[in-house]
């Protein structure tokens, strides 16, 4: 404002000062005046709403004083942006003494101590980014004290559970087998005879167990038990090696068309050594004819066995059929071992001569 009252007054006193021009010119220079004077009060407005913008604004790092520039200077650079200013710009100039005039409560209001709060410890500042993903540590509490009872139950608690799996009938049958053969050719027969038994029990359908058992029973004077258990497994399941076993059992106990019969049924798993069997059982009924081809089956699949060829001479004899016979004879010597007594019957039969 103090810039703007200086102009002014110089204004006055150019006016005051005595002029030099006649008296006809003084009429044109009042006229002038007045656009001159409306000119400086929009200017003076100007200057006041500028200064009023300015000290609402935050102060600036470096601020040059007014009063260092020299009066003629300023007059020139409040004056310059004069001719720039379109005259529809008057009517908002008008507007700002009311904001001269207004207290500057914003500038008032503005706490004098540091903008930004103080920092807190370290310790006590988290973002709030980690606070919300942080959880809350629980309470600390204090570890009881536990009895001994109560520590076994936890470390027997703590230890893998075994899983105990029930067996099946027929893999304990197997188990109690496998026992009962280790203990027969360890010589315990008792033994050996209690696990057969077991292993039955488990599985009634286990033909091994069944025909260990029946000949250990046979060797022991209980043939008619074993016979019996033969018997017996085989009406629950038919089995050719129990119709065998049952056939062999009766040629020891004598009874030889029974036998026959039994050996019969297991037609199908005759060994050679069965086959050799139902042809000695065939030449005692007199059946010679079927004698020599059960010996014959037996000898085409072991050709070595001197008693077979034996018998097979003695059933091709009984047919007359001697050539066959003396060869079956001669063959039997060479290939088998017998008494010194069979020996010499072979001789004899065969058409060798003495030694």
């Amino acid at each position: 404002m103090s810039v703007i009252n200086q102009m002014l007054r110089e204004l006055d006193a150019r006016g005051a000062a005595p002029s030099t021009l006649p008296a006809a010119s003084t009429g044109t220079v009042r006229a002038s005046r007045r656009p001159a004077g409306l000119t400086l009060g929009g200017l003076g407005l100007l200057a006041a709403g500028a200064a009023a913008i300015y000290w609402m604004l935050p102060a600036a790092p470096e601020v040059v004083e007014a009063s260092a520039a020299p009066v003629a200077a300023r007059q020139e650079v409040v004056a310059t942006p004069v001719a720039m200013v379109p005259a529809q710009v008057a009517p908002a100039i008008r507007t700002v003494p009311v904001i001269q005039d207004t207290p500057q409560a914003p500038m008032a209001a503005v706490p004098a101590g540091p903008a930004i709060a103080p920092l807190e410890p370290p310790q006590a500042v988290m973002p709030a980014r980690v606070q919300g993903q942080q959880k809350p540590l629980p309470p600390a509490v204090p570890e009881p004290s536990v009895p001994v009872q109560s520590a076994d139950r936890i470390t027997v608690l703590a230890e893998p559970a075994v899983v105990k799996t029930e067996l099946s009938p027929e893999v304990e049958a197997i188990q109690h087998y496998d026992d009962a053969q280790a203990l027969r050719r360890a010589g315990k027969l008792d033994a050996a005879i209690g696990k057969y038994h077991q292993a039955l029990a488990r599985n009634p359908g286990m033909t091994n167990a069944r025909t260990q058992l029946a000949r250990l029973l046979q060797g022991r004077g209980q043939a008619d038990a074993a016979l019996s258990l033969l018997k017996t497994g085989f009406e629950q399941r038919a089995d050719d090696r129990l119709a065998i076993a049952t056939g062999r059992l009766l040629a020891d106990m004598g009874q030889r068309d029974e036998a026959l019969d039994w050996l019969a049924r297991g037609q199908a798993d005759l060994r050679p050594a069965d086959h050799a069997l139902m042809g000695a059982l065939l030449s005692q009924a007199q059946h010679n004819e079927k004698a020599s081809q059960a010996y014959q089956r037996a000898l085409a699949a072991d050709p070595n066995q001197g008693g077979w060829l034996l018998g097979l001479g003695l059933a091709l004899e009984a047919q007359g059929r001697v050539g066959e016979a003396r060869m079956a004879y001669r063959s039997a010597l060479e290939r088998g071992q017998f008494k010194p007594e069979v020996i010499q019957f072979l001789r004899e039969r065969g058409g060798m001569p003495a030694p």
